[in-house]
């Protein structure tokens, strides 16, 4: 049926008119829609901040995954905030306190490097500065390398794979070195029982080194023994002089450099022979074991060093020294 000219104009304002209408209901739609309906911590206080501050996607994230303000808002108003991000920067401050400026950048920029769970572990041993030092500058150099997180662990085993950075532990005075607390009576027991047999005191030349020394100590080894030095020590935050639970008794550097000056087929003799033979068959008995044993030079990556000893208490020393393991091959229990 063909229209007049009258009808068809009928129409046509009559849809013009229908598309104004619902174009005007939509807009009023938006304009009483309340983004923040189904967060039930919206208030007055805060409603003006959220919606400046978080689209929609953010705030279906914050209803979705249940995240009260009080977990972002001391953040939300810093520069490169993402609320993806709110739970690492929570646990941060409540970890190590830090400007809140300062707690977003670190997040942001290292977070590949760490988990919700593992992050206040780090930042309960090591300062911020420590940690983006730390991935600026070594996890640079060697992406291989790990930053270890659960510093309780008196079992840490370091070397190629894994550092503890620029971490102090507390340590106290005995003798003339540095060692961890829970080591001394023992420690103090060897020492006396030793006098007892031999004769003589029991001496060392170090325990706990901090970063910077054993670095020095590391760099000016390997300027004179390029080839052979990784052997016989390990780098800053690889060596475990430096988690305070070791120590050297005394001619361990002599007879380094006699291993390594000596001519092909030449014999050389212990320093402090006697000292030796009775801490390999006694040490166990304090707690402590020769770190690196005889024929376990393939496991601990070193060469026998029968001066460096490690404490890891007397049960677990004595199951190491009755079925020769290193501590690489042993499942520790408690000190």
């Amino acid at each position: 049926m063909k229209l007049d000219k009258k009808t068809f104009v009928a129409r046509v304002l009559l849809i013009v008119l229908c598309m104004c209408i619902a174009t005007l209901c939509y807009v009023r739609m938006n304009q009483s829609y309340d983004a923040l309906a189904r967060y039930p911590y919206v208030n007055d206080e805060n409603r003006d901040i959220l919606l400046k501050y978080l689209d929609s996607d953010d705030i279906n994230y914050i209803i979705n995954q249940q995240i009260e303000p009080g977990q972002f808002m001391d953040f939300i108003e810093c520069e490169g905030f993402d609320i993806h991000n709110t739970l690492l920067y929570s646990s941060a401050k409540k970890s190590q306190e830090e400007d809140n400026q300062t707690i977003v950048n670190f997040v942001n920029r290292y977070r590949s490097h760490f988990s919700l769970k593992s992050l206040p572990n780090l930042l309960k041993y090591y300062s911020y500065t420590d940690l983006i030092t730390f991935y600026e500058t070594e996890w640079i150099l060697n992406e291989d390398i790990s930053l270890v997180s659960d510093l309780s662990n008196p079992f840490v085993i370091l070397g190629l794979k894994y550092t503890i950075y620029k971490y102090q532990p507390e340590t106290v005075s005995f003798q003339n070195i540095q060692i961890r607390q829970v080591c001394v009576e023992d420690l103090n027991a060897m020492c006396e029982d030793y006098k007892k047999v031999m004769g003589k005191d029991l001496t060392f030349e170090c325990g706990y080194e901090n970063y910077e020394t054993i670095l020095n100590q590391y760099n000016s080894f390997r300027e004179s023994y390029p080839e052979q030095a990784h052997l016989y020590m390990s780098t800053a935050g690889q060596n475990e002089l430096q988690y305070g639970y070791s120590l050297i008794v005394s001619g361990l550097s002599e007879w380094i450099v006699q291993n390594l000056e000596k001519e092909e087929g030449q014999e050389i003799s212990y320093v402090n022979e006697e000292t030796i033979e009775w801490l390999e068959d006694n040490a166990y008995r304090y707690g402590f074991v020769i770190r690196f044993p005889q024929g376990k030079e393939e496991i601990t990556n070193k060469e026998y060093n029968p001066y460096f000893l490690r404490y890891v208490g007397k049960k677990n020393a004595k199951k190491m020294f009755k079925s020769n393991l290193c501590m690489e091959e042993m499942e520790f229990s408690d000190l």
